[in-house]
């Protein structure tokens, strides 16, 4: 059986969380306000934090397919599982695609995209395979390393005589309205509407009472960062070609020069693009590979890892044109899927409570000797 360690849990988060969005400027619609987005979708996004950890209080120790079996029966919980599926591997290939384009863009110009993108999915695949904790137990190694490059990044940016607060001035210069609309939904559907994946993994994890601390700690923790992150960008890019860069991340990094010793060190944004878009993609991956094994009743998973990671990178190549149409279709159609899979949940956690507090009444009237609820019919 599958277990991992709350520590794991933490790890994994944070790098989904932090994975891809210190890479680009997040709420940037509101210039250098931007950060302040992010805050307020935090606040917002908790509350779907607190629904996608309220399943497995109610359901502890079941897998997502049994709580669905349980809550709606199988012949509806299998086209949910579908739609599930359906979404995280559409999540998986914008991931996929945008982190390869990235790196073919920044690292390796010359080499064919397909095998950027066979690259980093043989690794995927080849972790996978190994097992879910295999995964966690990469993360544990894996996010100090992260954590210490940002950090790095951040302090030489801050001392390269780049850095300049005024760029955050005036705050709320344009009032509150920029804050809100699409640009504040954009920010709670991305990053905190993606952690919905997480209901596929919360029966891994050993201690099911521990779920919802660890996952306020490390989207706390992540939200900081990315705020962070998106001041340093903002006072040392300025809000307006921040909004205009496809990297604003690597563009701070190619202006770090300090005393002409500490420079071009644009190996980090590589190495931090390739951290966190393997998390990425392999945790959306890894979700829906497993609502299509329990959907089919699939009992070898290495299998359906193998045969989908192969087919994956010739799918993300045929799908997006370029790196352009890739963020318009995220930004202008992704986003609303994100939000409707996130009020899908929200119903679906309404429908898992109102079923456990009619099969709890139930029992208390046939403990009482009454006859149960609608046993005439």
């Amino acid at each position: 059986m599958i277990q991992i360690t709350k520590i794991q849990l933490f790890m994994l988060i944070m790098l989904f969380e932090v994975g891809s969005t210190t890479l680009f400027a997040l709420g940037i619609g509101a210039k250098q306000d931007a950060w302040l987005v992010v805050l307020l979708a935090f606040f917002i996004g908790t509350g779907l934090i607190w629904v996608f950890t309220q399943i497995p209080r109610i359901c502890p120790d079941q897998n997502f397919s049994e709580i669905l079996n349980a809550a709606v029966g199988r012949k509806l919980a299998i086209p949910l599982l579908f739609i599930y599926g359906a979404y995280f591997f559409d999540g998986a290939s914008f991931n996929f695609y945008e982190f390869a384009a990235l790196i073919n863009m920044t690292a390796l110009p010359r080499t064919p995209f397909l095998v950027i993108l066979y690259f980093f999915m043989l690794v995927s695949i080849y972790i996978l395979s190994l097992g879910f904790e295999v995964l966690a137990r990469t993360g544990e190694i894996l996010l100090p390393v992260f954590i210490i490059f940002l950090v790095t990044i951040y302090i030489f940016t801050m001392f390269s005589g780049q850095f300049d607060i005024n760029g955050l001035l005036p705050i709320l210069g344009n009032g509150i309205k920029p804050l809100l609309g699409k640009t504040l939904f954009d920010v709670v559907v991305f990053p905190f509407g993606e952690l919905v994946v997480f209901i596929m993994f919360w029966h891994f994890v050993s201690k099911q009472e521990g779920i919802r601390k660890i996952t306020y700690l490390a989207v706390a923790l992540s939200t900081f960062l990315i705020i962070f992150s998106l001041i340093i960008m903002l006072a040392t890019l300025g809000p307006d070609l921040t909004a205009n860069m496809d990297i604003p991340l690597f563009q701070m990094i190619l202006s770090i020069n300090i005393a002409n010793f500490f420079t071009n060190l644009d190996l980090l944004a590589v190495l931090i693009m390739f951290i966190g878009g393997f998390y990425k993609m392999s945790l959306h991956f890894y979700g829906g590979v497993l609502a299509l094994t329990w959907i089919f009743k699939i009992k070898n998973i290495r299998w359906v890892i193998l045969v989908l990671g192969l087919i994956f990178p010739i799918y993300s190549n045929l799908r997006f044109e370029n790196l352009g149409y890739h963020r318009w279709l995220g930004f202008e159609v992704h986003t609303y899927v994100m939000g409707m899979i996130n009020l899908m949940s929200i119903l679906l956690l309404i429908i898992i409570f109102l079923k456990k507090k009619v099969i709890i009444l139930k029992k208390r009237r046939k403990s009482d000797g009454n006859p149960p609820i609608n046993q005439e019919s």
